[in-house]
């Protein structure tokens, strides 16, 4: 189950890290908080990957293996301490 993404934390302005992980997964979209990846801002920005009916088997259902595949890769950069799910409350 998933609540619509996932996230993560990226060093604020390395425009080309976040150039790497958007040509990894072109859908994943900047925040504007700590998020549950609890970024280190101003240092950090919190970013998340959707994970939509696109991505997964149903709607909030499990990851198809091309999304897992994106994930483990952004997963595999050396500056993402962490990958985490999103939980909107």
């Amino acid at each position: 189950m998933n609540d619509g993404s996932v996230e993560f934390c990226l060093p604020t302005g390395d425009e080309a890290l976040l150039a790497r992980v958007r040509a990894i997964a072109p859908t994943v979209q900047a925040g504007s908080s700590r998020g549950r990846a609890s970024c280190d801002v101003p240092a950090e920005t919190l970013y998340m990957f959707p994970t939509g009916e696109a991505e997964c088997v149903a709607q909030h259902g499990a990851l198809q293996d091309a999304a897992w595949d994106k994930v483990c890769r952004i997963a595999a950069l050396p500056e993402v301490r962490a990958i985490v799910p999103t939980w909107y409350e």
